[in-house]
């Protein structure tokens, strides 16, 4: 490995996992499977990670995908010179492959591929093929995440039908001598296998047919007849294709199809029947898993995949294992295959004692081989279940210290595999299993005994991976990443779940423990679409700017809560028929979901309220509706419980059902959104949470109706891949922000009328991210910037006043008071004043309604609506209720308020 590349990675391995050097080793670091300091890299290559504990943990880990920012971009790492043609091609080759190039050079090219679809372009690693002139095979080397999962191509027209690709220096004469040839999927792969020193010395050379299902007729063809021209037989033909279904399935048909036409031929595979991770023999010539041992493995794994029958099955396993009973699978069925030491002695003796001609040939035997032949004889098998099924990972949510087991269910015949959840005790209990097993896959019956069961358990569970189970769609704050349901994004790229439904993020593994998925993304790393903003700006003006503001501030919002400690709301009220729903809907399609417009908090339950806000992190929560006020509705949303998500604590508590005292806070990561008619109705420390705007429909011109109605038609697929753009840019846009926020702190904070700290914090944070926005949203421009920078500060300036002002009823009822205060006789038994002292008011209610339908008055509200609201009141400030001794000489229940027209008499 190059000493540029080798102590960058070096680097980064000793600060990610404490690793300690000593002589040709990196040791002691923290292993990411048990926790313990036992992980293990050689200094020259640290190709793969190696955990010591080998019987309590052994795992491995490959360093490319842990780190691909230093794996991914070889043209810019080593430029091709006229000198040095190949200079990344070698590189890649060296460093990332782990190759010699000593014999492979000429077996390859550096080339170039431009995809004129996305308009990207990058170096190439080519092989020419056998074939058509100008047929050839390329590998993308230059950050192949950007063109999808294209990260290799043939030549247009490709034919490679029947053949084989076979490095230069193994001619047909050469696969001709060899004691083995194996026929693999990919060039590297052959290429890996071929420099193994324990393949070499079997005799053995590797071949690549390109593709699994690619039967090399024409190439096995000749290798009959060199080998017939040396006066020799074929040699072996092993077919090692990758692991999984696919490579199973043509392993098994051209193993069929080889020995139908006279070749003597076997199998290698990793793992018996394609099972285990994906690691093809390129990983695993990394890992330094190619010796003699494992090679022997490989070949046994074969025999076991191609076995003909249950019972030849069988047999492989009894005779390497010993095992008394063991489950296998066959025919796409789950067996249970058991010897009875008992019956082979039985038939032994039976074989002994008897005179018949076909049992002598069993006495001339070793007792061993006789053991076997009488073993095969007495295997009994047994179907279990007419399925099979495979334990994936454990998958945990360590907020609740709860987890599943992941299982894949497959069928024979071809039907579709099922995946799903199983509980620990559906996975330990007999009755259980069965039920969830008949639940989640249509047909699938478990006959098994619960022995079986535990058995089968016991040897799927052997080195189980473990999956963290996120249970919100967005940011993680505990993996730095965004899990967005088919998508995450981590550290500026864009991951994709694997093949089995999960994330690999470096060191991590996670995944969404809900199968619902809420957003739906289509997204294209090189073309951000921003021809919705002049429409949003001609139908909203700077009220949109500032509202898309807020939503691309909500997808930072754990980023903003750990470094400012909170995050205010935005409030969006106007009448009917404003936009609001319209706007919302849009926003949410650049966030991937579609006909969203948010939830309404007083058709919910407080459980559905408590998910509700726990369900995303950094994307907004949209409450609607919520201010309604009539008695006859039922019920109604108290916004004070909002009060501790500006700072990104827990708003709902519930138990946790595990028979203890524990429960689950979930903090909130989100952000709030409330959009209804009018404005909230809460106390003064809630409202100073707020950022209000108002809309209504002084932009409803032609053009302006027109714009909305573009909105309301765009498509989630065409706009969608804008929060992905948004947060692949968390680090410039966070920058910025914090660059931007002191000076609009500032400046906001010298506002006239401005006093409130806590609002010109809310309103500078809204200042910065409108600045840092513009990284993204690049066609904002300068006079639409300053006019949504005023529109902040006129945001800010009415809010101080709102704060300060009593709510619109509480105005009302003190007009009310003093108008009738101002008609009322001076002599009275029933005065709207009973108190007794000039620097107090007395009010009883009762008898303040009794006047307002006296003098056919409206009540500013209902009854039990102005009570609470009464307790807010700031000209004439609330001090209690209480029996008050009257004007009247009487004792009356009131609603005691300080007068602030009373002014004390000066002190002399």
């Amino acid at each position: 490995m190059q000493p540029e590349l080798l102590k960058e990675l070096l680097g980064r391995l000793k600060k990610d996992y404490g690793f300690v050097e000593r002589k040709r080793y990196l040791q002691e670091g923290k292993c990411p499977a048990c926790g313990k300091k036992e992980l293990f890299t050689w200094l020259d290559k640290p190709y793969v990670l190696k955990c010591g504990r080998e019987n309590r943990c052994g795992e491995t880990f490959q360093v490319k995908p842990l780190y691909p920012e230093i794996f991914d971009d070889w043209s810019k790492r080593y430029v091709r010179t006229a000198q040095d043609p190949h200079a990344a091609a070698d590189a890649y080759l060296q460093h990332a492959r782990g190759f010699n190039l000593m014999g492979l050079r000429g077996c390859y090219t550096q080339e170039t591929y431009h995809d004129s679809k996305l308009d990207i372009s990058t170096a190439t690693v080519r092989f020419p093929l056998p074939g058509a002139p100008n047929t050839y095979w390329e590998r993308l080397i230059d950050q192949p995440g950007r063109f999808g999962k294209k990260k290799a191509r043939f030549a247009y027209g490709c034919q490679y039908s029947g053949l084989w690709w076979a490095m230069p220096a193994h001619t047909a004469d050469m696969l001709a001598d060899a004691n083995e040839v194996w026929i693999v999927e990919g060039i590297f792969d052959a290429i890996a296998l071929n420099q193994a020193p324990a393949f070499k010395d079997r005799g053995a050379i590797a071949v690549s047919t390109l593709s699994c299902n690619n039967y090399p007729e024409q190439a096995l063809d000749a290798l009959r007849l060199a080998a017939a021209g040396k006066n020799k037989s074929t040699p072996k033909i092993v077919f090692a294709y990758d692991v999984g279904a696919a490579g199973v399935r043509y392993t098994r048909d051209f193993v069929k199809k080889a020995r139908a036409a006279n070749y003597f031929c076997g199998a290698a595979q990793v793992r018996p029947d394609g099972e285990g991770d994906k690691h093809d023999w390129n990983d695993l010539a990394q890992a330094d898993l190619l010796t003699a041992e494992h090679l022997t493995d490989y070949l046994w794994n074969g025999e076991v995949t191609i076995a003909g029958s249950a019972t030849e099955k069988a047999m492989l396993i009894y005779k390497k294992e010993r095992y008394a009973s063991f489950p296998i699978i066959f025919g796409g069925k789950q067996l249970w295959a058991s010897f009875s030491v008992e019956r082979i002695n039985q038939i032994q003796q039976q074989w002994m004692e008897s005179d018949d001609e076909e049992h002598a040939l069993y006495k001339d035997m070793s007792p061993q081989a006789r053991w076997d032949a009488a073993a095969e004889e007495a295997c009994d098998i047994e179907e279990v279940a007419n399925c099979t099924f495979r334990t994936l990972y454990f998958q945990r949510d360590a907020a609740i210290e709860e987890g599943s087991y992941y299982l894949r269910v497959d069928f024979p015949k071809g039907r579709a595999s099922v995946k799903a959840t199983f509980s620990g005790s559906a996975t330990t209990t007999n009755g259980e299993f069965k039920k969830r097993l008949a639940s989640v896959a249509a047909g699938g019956q478990w006959t098994g005994s619960a022995f079986q069961l535990d058995r089968l358990m016991q040897v799927q569970w052997t080195n189980l991976k473990l999956v963290e189970a996120i249970p919100h769609t967005g940011y993680s704050k505990e993996h730095g990443a965004w899990v967005l349901g088919d998508r995450a994004v981590y550290q500026g790229r864009v991951y994709e779940p694997n093949e089995e439904d999960f994330f690999v993020l470096g060191k991590q593994n996670v995944k969404l423990r809900t199968t619902e998925r809420m957003l739906r993304i289509t997204y294209d790393p090189d073309k951000l679409n921003l021809a919705w903003l002049p429409p949003l700006y001609t139908a909203y003006g700077a009220k949109g700017i500032v509202a898309l503001t807020f939503w691309v501030m909500s997808f930072f919002a754990d980023h903003l809560r750990r470094d400012q400690e909170s995050l205010a709301f935005l409030e969006m009220t106007g009448l009917p028929g404003t936009g609001k729903s319209t706007l919302l809907e849009f926003l949410w399609k650049l966030a991937g979901r579609s006909g969203y417009e948010g939830f309404d908090p007083t058709k919910a339950t407080n459980a559905g309220i408590a998910r509700t806000l726990g369900q995303v992190g950094n994307l907004p929560v949209v409450l609607i509706e919520g201010d309604r006020t009539q008695e006859s509705h039922g019920k109604k949303f108290e916004w004070d419980e909002l009060k501790t998500a500006y700072n990104g604590r827990a708003v709902r508590t519930r138990a946790i059902a595990n028979g203890g005292m524990e429960t689950f806070e979930p903090p909130f990561r989100g952000a709030i959104v409330i959009a209804q008619n009018d404005p909230v109705e809460a106390s003064p420390a809630l409202r100073e949470r707020i950022m209000a705007m108002h809309f209504d429909k002084s932009r409803f011109n032609p053009a302006g109706k027109a714009a909305g109605e573009q909105l309301a038609r765009a498509d989630v697929e065409n706009v969608s891949g804008f929060l992905i753009h948004v947060i692949r840019r968390e680090a410039d846009i966070l920058k910025r922000y914090h660059e931007n926020f002191r000076g609009h702190e500032s400046r906001l904070g010298k506002l006239e009328g401005v006093r409130n700290g806590r609002l010109i914090k809310n309103h500078a944070q809204l200042a910065a991210m409108l600045d840092a926005m513009r990284l993204v949203v690049t066609n904002l421009t300068d006079a639409q910037m300053e006019e949504a920078h005023q529109f902040i500060g006129t945001m800010l300036q009415e809010r101080q006043r709102a704060v300060e002002s009593d709510h619109p009823h509480v105005e009302l009822f003190w007009e009310r008071f003093d108008h009738m205060r101002s008609i009322e006789a001076a002599q009275t038994d029933k005065p709207i004043d009973h108190s007794r002292t000039p620097d107090v008011i007395a009010i009883s209610l009762v008898q303040f309604e009794q006047k307002c339908a006296d003098l056919r008055l409206s009540l500013p509200c209902s009854m039990i609506e102005l009570k609470r609201l009464l307790k807010t009141s700031k000209t004439r400030k609330f001090l209690a209720t209480k029996p008050v001794n009257s004007r009247t000489e009487k004792t009356v229940m009131c609603w005691v308020f300080k007068n602030p027209d009373h002014l004390p008499t000066p002190a002399h």
